[in-house]
């Protein structure tokens, strides 16, 4: 699961606070209000109260995949603190999302990482990012690598629309739990991916669609692999977001001999960061070993397994 956190301060902007924070959770994201402490309780500009689940100083970025900054004033009083900067540059460095809205990036040019950058926000803080070496834009939202900005709250769905393409098309860390979700089977029935991989190893496959090109002529081709690894007591799980009806009816005019399965709400395609603006996954393939971490990954667009890097090595290494 993608794990996220939103910081809180005094004087927050309501808004920009809770619209992602909400969103976020809403996308099945882990979202965490993080602030100095724990005890205060922090009012918005407007009054609203908020409190900190996890203060700031108990936070490591490797354990999180990104940070949202709210505007408001709060910007203001969080750049002063050192704890904060160093967190929000430790995000920026190890290429995590690093997100702020309106004053938000006021943050980001004393932590001292928008020199060379385009950002957006509000035009107050026009002299402060182009004095930081930054490129102040007044288009509503800019993406500029992994930091994503926004002049206000009026843009927050296409500002948290780029935050959510981000952490769903950006590759999840090796050695920990693979992600969890439900997934439909030819029947209909439904069943946890957790359950599929249960004490064994094995490859998830993620491709577009059985109906593309690429699907219809790559699919019938991983017979061998499968055999290959049901020897060895693993499987192989291919995963689209088609219905579960076409995947049917595509295995019945192919005479595919293993099963596919449906992932419709792209619940574990986004978990996995390989979903794409078309609406559709990207071709990729994932090693589960038998404790369920994931042991590689890696996107395939032509689907050829065998000419990935390392595959073959890493697949015979969990298959033992």
């Amino acid at each position: 699961m993608r794990r996220i956190i939103v910081l809180v301060e005094s004087q927050y902007q309501e808004l920009e606070l809770w619209y992602p924070l909400l969103r976020l959770r809403e996308a099945g994201i882990e979202a965490k209000l993080v602030g100095i402490n724990v005890e205060e309780t922090f009012y918005g500009r407007h009054g609203f109260p908020a409190r900190a689940e996890m203060a700031i100083s108990l936070i490591n970025a490797r354990d999180f995949d990104g940070v949202i900054i709210p505007g408001g004033f709060a910007p203001d009083y969080l750049r002063r603190l050192p704890v904060v900067l160093n967190l929000v540059r430790e995000f920026y460095q190890g290429g995590k999302l690093v997100a702020a809205i309106s004053r938000g990036p006021w943050v980001l040019v004393s932590a001292d990482i928008v020199r060379g950058k385009r950002i957006a926000g509000l035009v107050s803080i026009k002299d402060d990012v182009n004095n930081a070496g930054g490129d102040f834009t007044d288009l509503p939202v800019m993406v500029d690598g992994n930091i994503i900005t926004a002049q206000g709250p009026d843009y927050l769905p296409f500002f948290m629309e780029e935050v959510l393409y981000f952490l769903w098309q950006n590759k999840l860390c090796l050695d920990r739990p693979s992600p969890d979700g439900w997934l439909t089977d030819t029947t209909g029935n439904t069943v946890l991916l957790s359950q599929l991989c249960r004490g064994k190893a094995g490859v998830i496959l993620f491709f577009d669609s059985v109906f593309s090109p690429q699907g219809t002529q790559m699919l019938p081709s991983y017979l061998s692999l499968k055999e290959e690894i049901e020897k060895k007591k693993g499987i192989l799980i291919p995963i689209s977001s088609d219905t579960f009806f076409a995947q049917r009816e595509f295995i019945e005019q192919n005479n595919l001999p293993f099963p596919l399965w449906s992932d419709s709400s792209a619940q574990v395609i986004k978990a996995f960061g390989v979903w794409d603006r078309s609406y559709l996954a990207r071709w990729a393939a994932f090693l589960v070993d038998r404790q369920g971490f994931l042991r590689y990954g890696e996107d395939c667009p032509g689907g050829d397994l065998d000419n990935l890097p390392g595959f073959r090595r890493k697949l015979e290494s969990i298959l033992g």
